[in-house]
């Protein structure tokens, strides 16, 4: 069996970074080789108004998870572009998480994924060390092959 034969659902996990459109390119071209399927995947943060006087907060819990919505969908947009002109089956999620790594290995999982295609985001030094490595996390607590684009 041609390896590439084994992937059948691809999970895209996308950002604003600009390697996500490289992992974008690298996973719809594996998809339409192995006649796979891919499913995107935002992270949305956390909403958390707790404590907050309602009246504070600019704008509404509820229009700020529309906003984040409107915002997933746009990041969204190259993914579902590439996808039609490849003839590539693309669904996409976006969903609320505090940490974008356990969300992708959740949703890989629960989705039945069998490869993941993300972006390295090439931080170095002290920026690695404070904000970790969400790839690094991912490759750390997921038995699902992970193709990392750099």
């Amino acid at each position: 069996m041609d390896p590439i034969d084994m992937f059948k659902h691809i999970l895209v996990p996308v950002d604003n970074d600009a390697g996500t459109h490289r992992a974008i390119e690298q996973a719809i071209a594996l998809a339409q080789g192995a006649g796979a399927r891919v499913t995107g995947l935002h992270v949305m943060m956390e909403f958390n108004p707790i404590g907050i006087a309602e009246e504070l907060i600019e704008p509404p819990p509820d229009q700020l998870r529309q906003l984040a919505r409107a915002y997933a969908d746009k990041l969204f947009s190259p993914l579902v572009h590439e996808a039609e002109c490849a003839g590539v089956a693309c669904e996409t999620i976006a969903v609320q998480g505090d940490q974008p790594w356990k969300t992708i290995v959740a949703k890989a999982a629960e989705s039945g994924c069998d490869l993941i295609v993300m972006a390295s985001h090439g931080r170095h030094g002290l920026a690695k060390f404070m904000l970790g490595s969400e790839t690094q996390q991912v490759l750390t607590h997921t038995g699902i092959p992970v193709l990392v684009v750099h």
